[in-house]
Formats: C-alpha cells, structure tokens, sequence
C-alpha cells in the first residue's frame, strides 16, 4: 500500500489530474476483472478439478473482461477528458481521492478473505453495493460540478457581452459627436472660403481635419473582417481585445478572409487560449516603442489556424524560458499565462501550438484540426 500512495503522491505533482484518474481506474479494473474470474473459476471447479482446463478458461476469461471493462472504461475517459470536468482540478482532486480509496478498500477486503465460494458472495455483494454508492456519488458530483461551470462559464460571456456593449457604445457617442460638430466644421470651412483665404484654409484642413480622418480610418480597420467570425462565443472576446488596445492607441488589425463558423474546440479552451495569446501581444506592446498587433483566422479544409504577431522587445527570453510555469517578465507569481496555454495544447489531440520569434515579432499559431 505504502510504495502504491508514494507512486500516486509522485504523480499527483509531476504530471496530470487525468493521469491519476486513468491510473486508479485501471487498478480498478484489475481487481474487477480478478473477481470475476474467481469467481467463474470457482464454480467450475465444482465441476472439474482438471488443471488443463481451469487454466485455459482462467486465462481467456481474465482477459476478456479485463479488455471489455478497458474499452468501456477507455470510451469514457476520452469524454471525460473532452467535457469541461476535466477542466476542475477540485473535482479532479475529489475524485481521486475517491477512486483511492476504493482501492484501498478493495486490496484490504481481499487480503482478508478467504479465496472460497462461501466468502466469495458476500465479497461479490460488498464489491457491487461499493461499486453502485461510488458510481452514483460521482455522478452526483459530476452534474452538479458541470452546472456550476457552465453557470460561471455563462457569467464570464456575460461580462465579456457588457464590455464589448460599452465599447460599442463608446464608439458610437464619438461618432454622434462627430457628426454633430460635421456642421461647425463646415461652417467654419466656409468662412476661409467666404474670405478666399486660401493659406488659412490649407493649415486649418492639415491642422484639424486630417487627424481626425486618420483616426476614423484607424479605427474602422481595426474591426474589419470581424464580421466572417461566426463562432459567438469568441466573437465578444475578440472584439473586446482589439478595442482595448485600440484605447491603449496599440495598431492592431485583424484578418479573417473566410467565413469561420465552427472550430473543433472546447469553448473553455479556445476561450482561455485566445485570451492568453491577446493578452500578452498587448501588454507586450506596452512595453516598446513602436508597436503592432496583428491577428488572423485562417480556415482550410482540415483545420482553423489562430495567429497573433506583435513586435517585441529585442531583450526576449528563448521560448522555452517563456513557457516555464514559474516564469514571468511582469512579476512573481504571474507566469502561468503561457504555461497554461501549453498545457491546453497538450491536452487536447486535436491543436497543434507554434511559437516563434522572427524579424523582431513574436507569433504564435494555434491550429485547431477538424477531426
């Protein structure tokens, strides 16, 4: 028990929730298939004590429950490791601990028992009565686990709404105030027409005029494309990102030549992932003189790819500095933007993450395959 809790603690800290859970399952699995082949194996051996065929049937029934229970079990770990529970790390803790500690209680129970028919019932009775309490506890926990993510994940879409309305908003008092001072402008034009000054004409249009055309433009291209983006969940998140920047007067354009109606990826994580990428291309701009965010959604046949290319300081750290969990250029304790974004990559089998630093710009590729 000691050298199976050790391993256990060991992997806990050095690798995934997930893999403690696929772990403890399969431990599960071995008993349940040992039990059951006790179980046959019993039986007949009421009927024949011939080793010749006890053993065979041992063997073929050992390892057809056991591959049966791993396909079931396998199925329903892949789901698992797709839907937003595997997301919870408290969860995942919990359900750990549980699986455990049926474990545990397994392995002492039948170190206990007697390997004959008369105990075997009341060991088959405890082990399905476990089984059932367990299955229904984490079920229990599973759905009201799920509906307070998805209740979170609803709030942070409703925040994320409200911060996009307001920009919105923002922008379309300017333009009222625009068109509301159009007719001053005009009438003031008209007084250096009127006087045919000419010169002053000329210096007012440079002085007054032109800027004003120039930030119009500025930030009408900054929205532009963001129409062929249909996915609804990012769509806010995007815009709320080019439009802070756009406060923080960053040049930032977006591309999305095709219409992107779907990507292969569970909300949360494309959620976090955009929001880390953007995140850190912004504050990243803040820090030098001269910046430019530039983002793209390039749909093909087989996959979606995200890029974000912004300028960056020629003192970077390598790339792989930068995605250490521990690692941080704005302060302790704050670097797991990065190292979190990796670890989502991982996890899904579906996303392929590209990180380069080329020409003074930082780039990043997510590309999400369609499966």
């Amino acid at each position: 028990m000691i050298p199976t809790f050790s391993s256990i603690i060991f992997l806990f800290f050095k690798l995934k929730y997930y893999a403690i859970v696929t772990i403890l399952v399969t431990m599960i699995i071995m008993y349940l298939s040992n039990f059951a082949t006790v179980g046959l194996f019993l039986t007949l051996r009421k009927y024949t004590t011939d080793p010749a065929i006890l053993l065979p049937l041992y063997i073929l029934s050992f390892s057809s429950v056991s591959l049966l229970a791993t396909y079931l079990v396998r199925i329903s770990l892949k789901k698992f490791k797709k839907s937003y529970l595997s997301l919870n790390k408290t969860y995942m803790i919990i359900i750990s601990f549980v699986l455990f500690a049926t474990f545990a209680f397994f392995y002492i129970y039948s170190t206990n028992t007697s390997s004959n028919g008369d105990s075997l019932i009341p060991y088959a009775l405890v082990f399905i009565g476990l089984i059932i309490f367990i299955s229904v506890v984490i079920l229990i926990m599973s759905l009201f686990t799920l509906k307070e993510m998805k209740y979170k994940r609803n709030q942070e879409e409703i925040e994320t709404y409200y911060e996009y309305t307001l920009k919105i908003e923002a922008i379309n008092n300017e333009m009222r105030k625009f068109r509301h001072d159009y007719v001053n402008i005009l009438t003031t034009l008209s007084e250096y027409i009127r006087e045919d000054d000419m010169i002053g004409l000329r210096a007012y249009f440079n002085k007054n005029i032109v800027p004003m055309k120039d930030n119009l433009q500025m930030n009408a291209i900054k929205l532009n494309g963001i129409e062929n983006l249909k996915v609804r969940e990012i769509k806010g998140l995007i815009t709320a990102k080019i439009l802070r920047a756009q406060e923080m007067n960053i040049p930032i354009s977006i591309e999305i030549p095709d219409e992107v109606s779907s990507i292969n990826l569970n909300m949360i994580d494309l959620s976090r992932s955009i929001g880390i990428i953007l995140d850190n291309a912004i504050e990243a701009s803040t820090e030098i003189d001269d910046p430019i965010i530039r983002v793209a959604f390039i749909e093909s046949e087989n996959s979606v790819t995200f890029i974000v290319m912004n300028k960056c300081a020629d003192d970077i750290p390598r790339i792989h500095e930068l995605f250490q969990e521990s690692f941080s250029t704005k302060g302790e304790g704050r670097g797991l933007g990065l190292s979190t974004l990796k670890e989502i990559a991982v996890n899904a089998d579906n996303v392929l993450l590209d990180t380069i630093i080329e020409n003074g710009f930082f780039i990043q590729k997510v590309e999400i395959i369609n499966n």
